[in-house]
């Protein structure tokens, strides 16, 4: 995977922390929070992925050992709040709509019994979620190392602001655990969302991939120019053959006059020329 692709699925794990966060606000309200759970336990799922593509290239310890916990808490926390919103259901049911069949078909049993199976429901649910929580601090604990470890991959102060992230999510979770005073889950609630829109920021950090229009480079030529000492060759002229002004020079056979022009000799008038 190459240092774009990574970067790449880092800010998809940014975005999905977002929408992990903005589904815990709807978690707290009655019938909604059905469909908010699941669609956050699919965003989870999700996230699990993006770890192990964005694992499978670093390697690092701490990012597998959250991207276990966060998996395993997330799925008894899931059960936990299910069954809470169940017996939270239940409870309406039996208190404004007294449909005490509906939930126990035998009247002959105490007004009191009839709230047992609601009661353990409950019960049972703080207990998963209690678990959860205490898992899951790990698992932020873990990604927490990580960011400070790596705190230059993330730029624009976004590795600060993770960090930050994860502590409220950690604190959160202790919070949670105390769950059973009320006040505490509240505080837990607004801490949860915070945090996962703090770690959210790692999305909006800059990609390596230029957005640029690439520009086309004409190709450069270099001229070298011949050395000043260097001459071109010349080429020699030809010149025509010029006729020897000797050769046309006659002598006289019989007295040894030279003849320049003319048949007869100049001296003593013999022929010399035909």
């Amino acid at each position: 995977m190459s240092s774009s692709n990574l970067e790449m699925k880092w800010n998809e794990l940014g975005k999905k922390f977002r929408y992990i966060g903005g589904l815990f606000i709807l978690i707290i309200i009655p019938y909604i929070a059905f469909a908010a759970l699941i669609i956050q336990l699919i965003m989870i799922f999700l996230v699990i992925n993006d770890l192990n593509d964005i694992n499978r290239e670093l390697k690092n310890p701490q990012l597998t050992e959250f991207r276990s916990r966060y998996l395993t808490t997330s799925i008894i926390k899931f059960a936990g709040a299910f069954i809470l919103h169940l017996a939270w259901t239940m409870m309406v049911g039996l208190i404004y709509l007294r449909s005490y069949q509906i939930f126990f078909p035998h009247p002959i049993l105490p007004p009191v019994l009839r709230f047992v199976p609601t009661i353990v429901l409950f019960i049972i649910g703080f207990v998963l979620m209690i678990v959860g929580s205490s898992i899951e601090m790990g698992a932020w604990d873990n990604l927490k190392t990580y960011f400070i470890q790596n705190r230059e991959l993330f730029p624009n102060n976004n590795g600060k602001v993770a960090i930050d992230g994860t502590e409220k999510l950690k604190n959160g979770n202790i919070l949670w655990v105390l769950g059973f005073l009320f006040i505490p889950i509240i505080i837990g609630w607004i801490f949860h969302i915070s945090g996962y829109f703090k770690i959210s920021k790692i999305a909006q950090q800059d990609l390596i991939i230029s957005k640029e229009p690439i520009k086309v480079v004409e190709p450069q030529y270099a001229y070298v120019s011949a050395p000043a000492n260097t001459s071109s060759p010349v080429s020699k002229p030809i010149s025509a053959p010029v006729q020897n002004i000797e050769d046309d020079v006659k002598f006289c056979p019989l007295c040894g006059a030279r003849v320049r022009e003319g048949k007869y000799c100049g001296e003593c008038g013999t022929q010399v020329r035909d």
